[in-house]
């Protein structure tokens, strides 16, 4: 169990830097161009609504991957509504 709880902490540590990371990266584009570029917006909320959507689920973040699949694994709804966000934000940023 302590094994399970100190690996969400370091993936969601992880992740949180990564949102950090995805901040910085749209700050200095338009600190460099003085352009807002929507689309980009759009597309860094996306991916931020993603990263977002695992957080809410933190019995994800120490499953492996293999296992999210089956039958017996239940994402919740909230992370269903990010993910959800984060699809339409992602396609609208790629149009």
């Amino acid at each position: 169990m302590v094994d399970q709880v100190v690996k969400i902490q370091r993936s969601s540590n992880l992740i949180k830097g990564f949102m950090a990371l995805v901040v910085i990266m749209q700050a200095v584009q338009f600190y460099q161009s003085n352009i807002l570029d929507f689309g980009a917006i759009a597309g860094a909320i996306g991916v931020l609504s993603l990263l977002r959507g695992f957080l809410v689920s933190p019995k994800l973040l120490a499953t492996p991957i293999k296992h999210w699949f089956q039958s017996d694994f239940s994402f919740s709804k909230l992370s269903y509504k990010y993910f959800l966000v984060a699809f339409i934000l992602i396609v609208i940023s790629a149009l």
